[in-house]
């Protein structure tokens, strides 16, 4: 299942990626927080300085939280990757992605610009380190399969979203925006969700759903040709926008290379060798079935503003198939690192999490994407959608803590005491 001559032994400590695990569900909170106490009429809008605020709450805190996190266990592991003193480079991206993203999603909601300064130079202290490490790491590689491929161009998509950023922030720093200002920003968004998130899920799911699920392998042709094509798109759209060429063709190739990756996602979960319910099976059919609605909803313009499309994108696709694997990552990393300290009687991966409470996760989280698609049409319905989406953020932050604390446990015992387990 590994590249050649690659060990799991290669991987950081755990505390690299648990902490930014346990950091997108408080992210979340806050999310859900400021939809409480804000008017729809505000969050709901593209354009208000309230919805851009609660959009990079939600890419930076959750998206980019929970991408690397996983990335730093993942390079390692698929790619052999090895990032040297992962104590604190972890510390570095992790401490400086935090404060960033609270100093610039709150100059937004805040309305507060001075705190836009702060956040800047945070977030390009985050995303630099993170970014040119890993672009410097992945294309040393010699062993090449199609999620190291994919990670490439995520990282040089990462650092084009990063850059484009921080052009637009200075912008609204200076208050002085460019006749291409809009152009731009929809290059960041494209590079961003297109680029950044779905390449990395592209290739991630190539190794984790045969892997995690004994389900079928994508078509080569899918791995190898769809992320690059997807890549090489995102530039000539770049171009599109810039000379303002009516977009539509390019709509229809992005959407259905999106909805043909989604297709054999579904297929291979749909077509397992082995059989076994899991309900983090039910995030990932759920996240990938989302995919599918939010790109017909794109391509068709159903709704006049793209408040819906954001719900079904960002909560009903990215965020419930994050939720899908980090409910994976966290039990299978504990049990790794237990297991190589010698520990012989440990908990199964599924029993870290007590499933009933991922299940109560899953149902939760999908109501609250209902309500918030229903306040659209009656605005009162946000309060209940916005209480949802903190009771789930705060069900999967309790359960991944607990995960953690039964690995943390465990590690204090004697290995070799089989009575200290229970």
């Amino acid at each position: 299942m590994f590249n050649k001559g690659l060990s799991l032994e290669q991987a950081p400590s755990v505390s690299v990626p648990f902490r930014f695990f346990l950091s997108a569900p408080i992210f979340g909170v806050l999310i859900s927080l400021v939809f409480l106490f804000l008017p729809f009429n505000e969050v709901s809008n593209q354009y208000s300085q309230k919805a851009i605020g609660i959009v990079h709450l939600f890419t930076l805190g959750i998206l980019s939280m929970i991408i690397f996190g996983a990335m730093q266990q993942m390079m390692p592991v698929l790619s052999g990757a090895v990032v040297k003193k992962s104590k604190l480079f972890a510390s570095i991206v992790h401490a400086s992605l935090v404060l960033g993203t609270l100093f610039m999603s709150f100059s937004f909601i805040l309305e507060i610009r001075f705190l836009l300064h702060i956040g800047v130079l945070f977030l390009a202290i985050s995303f630099f380190t993170f970014f040119i490490v890993s672009i410097k790491l992945l294309f040393k590689v010699e062993y090449l399969t199609s999620t190291v491929k994919a990670m490439r161009l995520f990282s040089v998509s990462g650092l084009i979203t990063l850059l484009l950023g921080l052009v637009l922030a200075i912008s609204h720093i200076s208050l002085n925006f460019s006749v291409f200002h809009y152009a731009l920003v929809n290059m960041h968004i494209l590079f961003g969700l297109l680029g950044f998130a779905l390449l990395l899920i592209m290739g991630v799911s190539f190794q984790v759903i045969p892997m995690f699920y004994v389900a079928l392998d994508f078509p080569k042709y899918i791995q190898n040709r769809v992320p690059l094509v997807l890549f090489l798109f995102l530039f000539l759209a770049s171009l599109f926008l810039y000379f303002d060429i009516n977009f539509l063709i390019l709509k229809i190739i992005f959407t259905s290379i999106i909805i043909l990756f989604a297709y054999y996602g579904l297929k291979s979960l749909n077509n397992r060798r082995r059989p076994v319910f899991d309900v983090t099976l039910w995030y990932w059919k759920f996240s990938l079935s989302m995919l599918v609605l939010s790109q017909v909803i794109w391509l068709f313009s159903i709704f006049e503003t793209n408040y819906i499309l954001a719900i079904i994108f960002a909560f009903g696709f990215l965020y419930s198939l994050l939720q899908g694997m980090v409910y994976k990552i966290i039990p299978f990393l504990a049990w790794f690192h237990l297991n190589s300290k010698g520990y012989f009687k440990l908990p199964t991966i599924r029993e870290f999490i007590d499933e009933k409470y991922i299940k109560m996760n899953f149902f939760v989280h999908l109501s609250s994407i209902l309500f918030f698609v229903l306040a659209y049409f009656e605005n009162d319905l946000i309060y209940l959608a916005a209480t949802l989406f903190f009771m789930s953020n705060m069900i999967f932050l309790i359960n991944c803590i607990v995960a953690i604390k039964k690995y943390i446990n465990i590690s204090k015992t004697d290995p070799m005491d089989l009575s200290s387990f229970k």
